[in-house]
């Protein structure tokens, strides 16, 4: 194996490393979304009486937060697949350019779920009465 041979079979490593970061990172962005709504049918089945104030709260929106959560886990490995297979093709032919759409999207979208669930929190410790 020549010098080009064994950087392409590095670069191709590498890549596949980095399919596998973004399958791992997809899979705990959905067990987190995963929780959120298992928690919160759990809290519901709950009887009121285990809780200092009489009714606790009944709102679906962590139900709405976690499947969203579980959906952009699963966004993020179908793109990571695309991703992968794209560098692929690139490194062989030797025009493999750098490209951030990915973790752009998925900074996004994080970020949109995280302000969502801290407004989830605030709300629930300080209802609007």
């Amino acid at each position: 194996m020549n010098k080009t041979d064994q950087n392409l079979a590095n670069d191709q490593m590498s890549n596949e490393r980095t399919f596998l970061a973004w399958i791992r990172t997809g899979i705990g962005i959905m067990v987190f979304g995963f929780v959120i709504v298992k928690f919160s049918l759990f809290v519901n089945q709950l009887p009121s009486r285990l809780f200092q104030e009489p009714d606790l709260p009944k709102n679906g929106s962590t139900v709405f937060l976690g499947i969203g959560l579980v959906l952009t886990g699963a966004i993020t490995i179908l793109l990571s697949y695309f991703r992968y297979k794209r560098t692929y093709k690139l490194l062989l032919e030797g025009k493999y350019l750098h490209s951030t759409v990915l973790l752009t999207f998925l900074t996004v979208v994080i970020i949109a779920m995280s302000i969502l669930i801290i407004a989830y929190l605030i709300l629930a410790a300080y209802p609007l009465q």
